[in-house]
């Protein structure tokens, strides 16, 4: 199949999964207790606002009334909310309605994406290491130590790592590094590596397993037997070969750790996308919420579509499906 009908064919998958995810989101937080998407919750939640400004919370409410078609059938609500989401057209949040929840994103979304990449970058440069010296010292006692410290750091909630990096650089050692805020690259120090710990026990195992079965293979016997040196067969034949198939983790690590800065962030007090999507579903705000729903499944299919894309590019016997 061609690149360009592969393209075609996996956005009109992607395009037909993030509807349905919407629909379904959308339909949920209809239906949950207290919703929000009708014209007397919209009333009973801004009754401060009313009282402060009746003139705003006029201009609010019929916004918000003219923006979900409460007035209309459900079907038709969800109709207009798939297509506005679908062109990016998110409207204002139910908290902070004079500003659209497309600038706030504008300001979040780099925050995150800058932790997410610094993660990742860093889980590949200790986890590829890591995981070629496991694997060349299988069942040895370096192979042991290194796994079981691979298995721990995935088992370890991220949230976990930064509480304990926040004692350990506030409390014990207090001025070494920043534990809150952001600004300044020391600001990221912290963030990074409590999101890096799981990924890295990904990456290591992930390697160790891939270069494992890589060496087994029949042209390794072969340029063995040709007297090629061990360390040019690890390189060009096991290493290289297992770092395109360690592609196909790297994508989906990268959308989740997004996910994951959902509670790292509120505990460095960074003002990012996990921020933001923390403090709309303990507040009711729904616009938001569902928003970021449809922003973090975005982001996990166009990051497997990416990881298909380099996987072809990277080895040319894959053919394009």
């Amino acid at each position: 199949m061609g690149l360009v009908q592969f393209l075609i064919k996996r956005v009109i998958a992607i395009l037909i999964t993030i509807i349905i995810v919407l629909a379904v989101a959308f339909t949920l937080m209809h239906v949950a207790p207290g919703s929000f998407f009708s014209s007397a919750n919209i009333s009973a939640q801004m009754g401060a606002l009313a009282l402060q400004s009746p003139i705003l919370y006029q201009k609010y409410l019929k916004m918000f009334e003219a923006r979900y078609g409460l007035n209309q059938p459900l079907m038709e609500q969800i109709v207009q909310y798939v297509w506005h989401s679908l062109t990016f057209n998110f409207g204002t949040s139910f908290e902070n309605p004079s500003v659209p929840i497309i600038t706030q994103l504008k300001t979040a979304f780099p925050i995150s994406a800058s932790l997410a990449v610094g993660s990742t970058i860093l889980s590949i440069i200790i986890g590829i290491p890591l995981g070629v010296m496991a694997a060349l010292k299988r069942n040895t006692w370096i192979d042991s130590l290194l796994t079981t410290v691979s298995v721990m750091g995935q088992a370890i909630p991220s949230f976990v790592s930064a509480v304990i990096l926040v004692l350990v650089f506030g409390v014990w050692f207090p001025g070494l590094l920043p534990v809150n805020g952001w600004g300044t690259p020391e600001n990221a120090v912290l963030p990074i590596i409590a999101l890096s710990l799981g990924n890295i026990g990904v990456v290591t195992r992930y390697m160790r397993g891939s270069l494992i079965e890589g060496m087994r293979q029949e042209y390794i016997r072969t340029a063995q037997a040709k007297g090629v040196r061990y360390w040019s067969i690890v390189w060009k034949h096991g290493i290289r070969n297992s770092l395109t198939a360690l592609v196909t983790v790297i994508g989906p690590t990268f959308a989740f750790t997004v996910v994951n800065t959902v509670w790292v962030e509120n505990i460095f007090s960074i003002p990012g996308l996990g921020t933001l999507m923390a403090s709309a579903f303990p507040s009711d705000d729904i616009p938001l919420a569902v928003t970021s729903v449809f922003i973090l499944s975005l982001m996990v299919m166009g990051m497997n579509l990416l990881v298909d894309l380099t996987y072809g590019l990277m080895d040319p016997r894959i053919q394009l499906k």
